[in-house]
């Protein structure tokens, strides 16, 4: 299973206290004009008709320097902020993708929409309770308490006459916002439906349209669109109601400080402060609201993330032998078939059935593509698996340039020489062409080549890759009007073991023929000489 990464990892632990340094200016900044405020208002006090006031300049000067700080320090920790929340999104994405590929076999049962909304869905979910969540839970952990005893500090009855609706407001939140959690489950759940049928069709959509099948389907995305928009308007009124709670607690607040400065006879200067500290505090609880609203959705993501790294075996790891490696069949069994052999290191093996997809079955097995049912796979006794090629109708191909595309397996870039004979040896001089050469692009999944092209690029992905195995699942192949001479070239230029289930028009005699048998049950151990019989 994968480390989960931790929040405070990768230097966080000093951008999140730098965030919390920052809370501490801006409530020390906060006090400071509450008190300059109160300043004022004594000076204003002291002023009549004929006695224009003086107004204190300490205290102006102070209330314009506070401002323009606390803007500051504000818009710098919102910037640290994001930049948390970014570094952990980037780790917990490296985690996750790596976790998809431990999952081996597995991933071929999993639909694509739903791994993809781990670096979407879940990665902004992330994104946001570290950056805007943490952050801002810190710096409100700083703000309330100094602005709380900055406003006793102005006068303890106004403190207690202006808190209570804000601690009221604040307790009404904690039980409102229980809801969150169960709202963003629903809404995840919907919205993670309407995104996988919609990735689904989104491919097949004109042959939707010419099955006459698309109007049924944009009302089937419809329907899951308008459930998913009813879940999305309940959070968001939820959301909004309490975020309605600190600025109603604000006005009441403000209402309970002035009756508590007519009630007690308390001075106008310490009301105004007062009342520009509850402006101060009720920031901290209105931020709280939102944090809240972003922890909820992280604990979705987070549960689901977890479950995905629990389901996650070790990656598997390469090690170059930089020689032909044996292939050791220990009591394997794939749809029935048991199959106990032993393929010598350099060998050449054709398997022959009647059931193609039996054969391609195998030949994943053999590739460590797919996971046999029982029994174990062995080459050399090395802890670390061999460089295996699979040249199949779909090679792995990224978006990018066709040099990329054709060195994909290679441990060290060859030159554009090597690459361009090799492409050309293989019949890939029309696409280089067509493509405008090596730095020609490559559309996602290779979707501007052929399948012949496509063909042609795994063999030279495998040529130029120099593999410890080869193995060869390809229907396409046999179509090529140049088949035998490719294999026979691929058969001279990669010494490696190389297993495939050609015909023999195209592989003719060489190697050792392995025939799968119709059978299922029946375990046996074929010998080693050509047309040997592979039992099932």
């Amino acid at each position: 299973m994968s480390e989960f990464p931790e929040l405070s990892g990768g230097g966080r632990d000093r951008q999140i206290a730098l965030v919390a340094g920052l809370g501490i200016i801006q409530a020390g900044l906060m006090m400071a004009t509450a008190f300059a405020t109160r300043d004022v208002f004594i000076a204003l006090r002291h002023a009549t008709g004929e006695s224009p006031a003086q107004l204190p300049l300490t205290s102006l000067a102070v209330l314009v320097a506070a401002a323009l700080a606390i803007a500051a320090c504000q818009a710098l920790a919102r910037g640290r902020g994001e930049a948390i929340g970014q570094s952990y999104a980037v780790e917990l994405r490296s985690v996750v993708f790596r976790a998809i590929a431990a999952l081996g076999v597995e991933r071929a049962g999993r639909r694509l929409g739903g791994l993809s909304l781990r670096f979407v869905g879940d990665l902004s979910a992330a994104r946001g309770w570290v950056g805007m969540g943490i952050t801002r839970l810190v710096s409100a952990a700083v703000v309330f308490p100094m602005a709380a005893l900055c406003l006793w500090l102005i006068d303890p009855t106004l403190a207690m006459a202006g808190m209570l609706p804000i601690l009221g407001a604040v307790t009404l939140a904690a039980g409102l916002g229980l809801a969150l959690g169960r709202l963003h489950r629903d809404l995840r759940r919907r919205r993670a439906g309407v995104a996988i049928a919609a990735m689904e069709r989104i491919p097949i959509a004109r042959e939707l349209a010419l099955m006459n099948r698309l109007p049924r389907e944009l009302a089937s995305l419809e329907r899951k669109g308008r459930r998913s928009a009813e879940d999305a308007v309940r959070r968001v009124r939820r959301v909004s109601l309490l975020r309605a709670l600190p600025n109603a607690s604000l006005g009441l607040g403000g209402a309970m400080v002035l009756w508590a400065t007519a009630r007690f006879g308390l001075t106008a200067a310490d009301a105004a402060a007062a009342l520009s500290v509850l402006a101060i505090l009720v920031v901290p609880v209105r931020e709280c609201v939102g944090v809240w609203d972003r922890y909820s959705a992280w604990c979705i993501a987070r549960d689901k993330c977890r479950t995905l790294l629990g389901r996650a075996e070790a990656l598997p790891r390469v090690r170059r032998r930089g020689r032909p490696v044996p292939l050791d069949l220990e009591c394997l069994r794939v749809d029935g078939r048991t199959l106990h052999l032993r393929i010598r290191a350099g060998q050449r093996v054709r398997l022959d059935t009647h059931d193609p997809d039996l054969a391609s079955r195998v030949l994943a097995v053999l590739a460590l593509r797919r996971a046999p049912q029982a029994g174990r796979l062995h080459f050399d006794g090395l802890p670390n698996q061999p460089a295996i090629a699979y040249i199949g109708d779909r090679p792995v191909v990224l978006r990018g340039s066709l040099r990329r595309a054709l060195t994909m397996g290679a441990a060290a870039r060859p030159d554009d020489d090597d690459i361009t004979r090799v492409a050309r040896e293989c019949g890939l001089g029309p696409a280089m062409t067509r493509l405008g050469g090596l730095d020609g692009r490559v559309e996602e999944g290779g979707g501007n080549l052929t399948p012949g092209e496509s063909l042609r690029v795994a063999l030279v992905q495998a040529l130029l890759s120099h593999p410890d195995l080869v193995v060869v699942d390809s229907r396409l192949w046999p179509a090529l009007e140049d088949a035998a001479e490719l294999f026979r070239r691929l058969n001279a230029r990669c010494p490696a073991t190389l297993v495939h289930d050609l015909p023999e028009a195209v592989a003719g005699d060489v190697g050792m023929v392995l025939r799968l048998s119709e059978h299922e049950g029946r375990k046996t151990q074929p010998s080693v000489r050509r047309n040997s019989k592979l039992g099932s």
